[in-house]
This record gives C-alpha cells, structure tokens and sequence, in this order.
C-alpha cells in the first residue's frame, strides 16, 4: 500500500502543471478526490501534497493515514509480506467451523483477496512466502477429518501443491529458491527438522532429518537454518534455545536460554546478523519477552521489550523487523491504554523503545508485520472495530 501511495502522490505531482487548483488547500493541478477503494480510519479524505510534506519534515514519527484493508464476518489473522513488499497474504478462520482459509493480495489495489483454496475439509495456515522466491510460498494444512498435515508448495504462480506424500504431523515450512533452480524446503515433522530439494526436472534429495527442533528459517545463501530447538518429541509444548545451523559443516551457533525457558518464533534480521524471537518463563499465562541477540562472536541475547503481545494460537511468525534491521516492531501491554495499544519499537542498539499512535478506533491489534521492503513505513496488522477481527494497513511519516 505504501508503493500504491507513492504512486498516487507521484501522480499528484505530476498533474501539477496541467490542471487547475481546485481548492485553497491544494496546489495547483493537485487532486482533491481520490478515492483508494478502502475504508478511510478516522479521515474522509488523503493528506494533500503540503500536508504530507509538513507530515514528512516533522522529526518526530507520526501517523499519516490508516486504513482498513479487508473485513467481513470471519476473523483474520497473520498478515504476511512478501518480500518486494507488493503482496500480502493472511489467514482467516470461520468463526462456526474449524475451517481456516489463506487469502492473499497479489496487489494491494485489488478490490478483494484471492483465496487460496476451496477445500472446506482442509485447515490451512502457517503461511510463508519463499526466500528469494517472489511470488512463491508454502503453507501447512491439516486435514479436518484425519486429523494430519501436509506441506503445500506454490511456485511462479502454480496452484499450491502437497510436497510430502505420506501422511504424517508436519509444521512450520520454510522454502528457498536458489538461483540454480534448485527450491530447498524445510519444516517440522514430529519434533525434528527435515530438508529436501529438488528442480523442475528432478528430485536432488529426498527429505533429510537435521536436528530436533522447529520453525525452521532459511538464510539467503541457502548454508544455515535459523530454529527453534525443543526438547524431543515435545516442540509444540517448549523449547529450550534458539540454533542456527550450519548445513555445510554441520557447525551450530546456540543462542542460550535462562533454565526454564521457554522460546518460539526465531526470524532473522534483514540483513542476517541478528535473529530475534519470543521468550518466557513461568506457565502459559506468564507475559511474553522479544529478545534479539547478534550472530556473530559470543552470542549475549538483549531484551528489547516486555510483555508483548504474541499471537497465543500459532506461532508460524516471529517478532517484525524493520527494512534497516535496527528496530523491532511490537504491540505491548507495558503500552496499553485500555484497550487501545500504540505501535512500538525497540533498537537492538541500546535498546531504546518508542511509541507512534494511530486512530484509536481499532482496538485489541495483534499480528503486527512490517513491510521489507518500502522506505515509507507501512504495517499491517489485525484489530477490532466491531466483532470481527479485520485487516488494517497504517502508513507512516518517516522511520
């Protein structure tokens, strides 16, 4: 949405010298009735070209403009961006069933998301898009009736298709394409992490166990797997230590943990050199902490910020870095004014966390993604103006 404004103030710009003003508050040839197709939060109009401006020029973070991308009777979950940041998929759940569906913006300009698939038996979820993929991704699905999963693979905008022919419990995927053509796929099956590979041609090799563990994450180069290492046969219940793995010597990089602790959801950083995630000590009610630690030296995790809020249901997405990888992006209860919770950031250096409003008229947010891959700060995330749990899209200044 951030590349579609663009757009539309590019194109503002553009009109300057050929139209007439139509308004005082507006520059000449400046339109003053664009309409973007989706429901405005707590604004009848766009900013003009000089309130973004003055918007632009504050030093300080501010909103810009918020709106509601996607809502109907069901509730929604998991934005996810690809990587150029032109696409975003999220799951939504129907509210009488235990059914789960995957729908997705090829373009954010689209009136309404595709939905993956028609299945009404399948339970899909856990999407993620591939590593220097485009537009391909993968997903698990449980089926309703047996009760067992598979991994769903989508490449250069084929209909998904299962990869793992036996039934069995399989979680977390994560693909790769290299640039060889060879597509590398990772996930968890019963508490160990299995890989294979193949091209369009031939199978390279068949699924490989690596290490026990789960919520695998492939680097760019293809060489390590950043996971989650849990205690065997029990990764859907605790893990102990975060581990990044390398594939080519078999040498590890443990992230320790307090005795005790639990951890879930490792993601790298945009450049690879930190990884951060969730941790917490105590039962399922103790508050969750978004930790970074560097991967290089002798890893000493830091605590960015505190009882954050962590999607309690799934756990296919970690914490959400910014395009510069000097902060993550979180919503906390430390921050919470009732039920109205502002966006927050910390730096991995020092630590320091800031707080930008938006509209409080979306309440009770969660699953909060930064997009990659714009310089303009979008985010999207889940929320409430009613019952249902809709989609919101906020842009803004500056970071």
């Amino acid at each position: 949405m951030a590349r579609f404004l663009s757009m539309v103030v590019l194109l503002w710009l553009a009109c300057l010298a050929c139209l007439p003003a139509r308004a005082q508050n507006l520059l000449p040839g400046e339109f003053g009735d664009i309409d973007l197709g989706r429901e405005l939060v707590d604004a009848d109009r766009l900013p003009t070209i000089r309130e973004l401006r003055t918007m632009v020029a504050n030093p300080r973070m501010q909103h810009v403009l918020m709106l509601k991308l996607y809502g109907d009777q069901h509730n929604h979950t998991l934005p996810v961006w690809s990587e150029d940041g032109r696409r975003l998929a999220f799951q939504r759940a129907d509210v009488s069933r235990d059914v789960s569906k995957l729908l997705l913006f090829e373009e954010l300009s689209q009136e309404t998301p595709k939905l993956l698939t028609t299945d009404d038996n399948a339970y899909d979820y856990a999407f993620r898009w591939a590593v220097n993929g485009e537009d391909a991704y993968t997903f698990t699905r449980l089926d309703a009736r047996s009760r067992t999963s598979s991994i769903y693979v989508s490449i250069s905008g084929q209909p998904p298709e299962t990869r793992t022919a036996q039934a069995g419990k399989y979680f977390a995927p994560s693909l790769l394409a290299r640039t060889d053509g060879i597509w590398r796929l990772a996930y968890e099956k019963d508490g160990t992490i299995a890989h294979e590979a193949w091209t369009a041609e031939q199978t390279v090799y068949d699924p490989l166990n690596l290490i026990a563990g789960t919520s695998p994450r492939w680097s760019r180069d293809g060489f390590r797997i950043l996971a989650a290492r849990g205690l065997p046969g029990r990764s859907n219940l605790g893990t102990q230590e975060i581990v990044i793995r390398g594939l080519a010597d078999d040498e590890e990089i443990v992230i320790p943990s307090a005795v005790g602790e639990m951890v879930r959801s490792p993601a790298w950083s945009p450049d690879e050199s930190f990884v951060a995630y969730y941790a917490r000590r105590g039962g399922n009610e103790a508050p969750w902490t978004v930790r970074a630690c560097a991967v290089s030296g002798t890893p000493e995790p830091i605590s960015l910020a505190s009882d954050v809020m962590v999607n309690a249901d799934f756990n296919s997405q970690g914490p959400s870095w910014e395009p510069s990888g000097r902060r993550v992006w979180f919503f906390s209860n430390q921050h919470r004014q009732q039920a109205y919770y502002p966006l927050a950031a910390a730096s991995v250096d020092g630590g320091s966390v800031i707080t930008v409003d938006y509209p409080r008229r979306c309440t009770s947010p969660n699953d909060l993604a930064a997009n990659p891959s714009t310089r303009i700060p979008e985010f999207a995330f889940v929320g409430h103006q009613g019952l249902s749990q809709d989609v919101y899209v906020v842009l803004l200044n500056h970071y």
